[in-house]
């Protein structure tokens, strides 16, 4: 590990998806120091905050990573008011979601994560409903299946559905967007007038698809959703068609996570969604 600092302190954090993290502090600065067993997890991590800050889109700075530890700058956080927080959100999530790419491609240029799942990115995709069902529905819900989690009539339903998003989901007005793909509150600090994003689950895709799954843990409310509407006005069918559907990815990576407290509401989307 690299700094050119002498280290005063290493102190532990907080407790990770995939280890454990440390705040580092060097004589004139403080970094966060992210810990895992050695795998290829931190260097994905690294390519995407990277690009995140090409397209110019406030994240950490990557010091130095390796197979099992990843080194950020320290962001200090400076909590304002639920509205000044909001706003600040509002800005930085409408700027990441004007990102596009020139193929007009869902997923990514390479393989992604998000917690201590791969997220398959296969650049031949162009339909963004099959994209949806068979690399982000359909392989979150074969681990929760194999983990026991969910029985197979909830697999089978969940099935049936991804083979028929392209009835449900009006695609003519949708064009890939760059998501967080994580977007919770703990992803997202605060200070002045101004976010940082961190823990980035990169993909291109419906931009709604992130509203849902910020809508579904109530992470920001009315000031949020009315300035972004401003910039990217919410479609017709949002609450009606996309937030059930687009909730069930995150809603499967958490019963993956946390096991059978989410699957009853799983089966509450699925009941609405009548599959």
């Amino acid at each position: 590990m690299f700094l050119e600092s002498e280290i005063v302190s290493i102190d532990f954090f907080t407790k990770g998806q995939i280890g454990d993290i440390y705040k580092v502090e060097t004589v004139d600065k403080s970094y966060i120091l992210k810990t895992s067993q050695p795998s290829n997890s931190f260097q994905i991590e690294s390519d995407m905050l990277e690009d995140l800050h090409r397209y110019n889109i406030r994240v950490p700075k990557v010091i130095t990573s390796s197979e099992s530890y990843l080194l950020l700058e320290y962001i200090k956080e400076q909590k304002r008011d639920q509205k000044r927080e909001e706003l600040a959100a509002a800005k930085i999530v409408s700027q990441l979601h004007a990102v596009t790419n020139e193929s007009r491609m869902y997923g990514y240029y390479y393989d992604t994560t998000i917690g201590p799942f791969l997220q398959k990115n296969e650049q031949t995709q162009y339909n963004w409903a099959l994209f949806l069902g068979q690399m982000r529905i359909m392989p979150m819900a074969k681990i929760c299946y194999d983990k026991g989690y969910i029985g197979k009539e909830s697999l089978e339903s969940l099935e049936s559905l991804s083979q028929d998003l392209y009835k449900r989901i009006d695609m003519s007005v949708i064009t890939p967007s760059l998501l967080h793909g994580d977007l919770w509150s703990g992803n997202i600090l605060f200070h002045t007038n101004t976010a940082t994003l961190i823990d980035p689950a990169l993909y291109f895709g419906d931009r709604e698809m992130e509203l849902a799954f910020i809508m579904m843990f109530n992470t920001f409310g009315e000031t949020f959703f009315n300035a972004y509407n401003e910039v990217h006005p919410l479609s017709k069918d949002f609450y009606t068609v996309k937030v059930p559907i687009y909730q069930l990815y995150p809603l499967l990576v958490h019963i993956a996570l946390y096991g059978e407290i989410y699957v009853g509401e799983l089966k509450t989307i699925l009941k609405r969604l009548k599959v």
